[in-house]
């Protein structure tokens, strides 16, 4: 079942940009916040956690910084944990 939600320009764009910054959706970064703000890292499987992480990095150049469900996650965790990352 579909439903049909309506928003305000500003949040809109807010969302879109959001996500595409996270090389996401509007919907699967909604479904991202959601569940990463009710469920507990130990709760969520491992293989969504490292969805779109695998590959390989050129060490020669510098790389940009770029958010996946992964490191959001872990992030949450350290800083449920008292540890901050840089």
């Amino acid at each position: 079942m579909s439903q049909t939600l309506e928003l305000p320009d500003k949040i809109y764009e807010a969302l879109t940009a959001a996500a595409r910054r996270n090389g996401l959706t509007a919907v699967e970064w909604l479904e991202l916040q959601l569940r990463t703000a009710g469920e507990s890292i130990s709760e969520r499987p491992l293989v969504e956690l490292l969805s779109g992480t695998i590959g390989a990095v050129d060490s020669t150049e510098a790389q940009k910084t770029c958010q996946t469900p992964f490191s959001t996650a872990l992030a949450e965790k350290f800083r449920k944990q008292g540890l901050r990352i840089p």
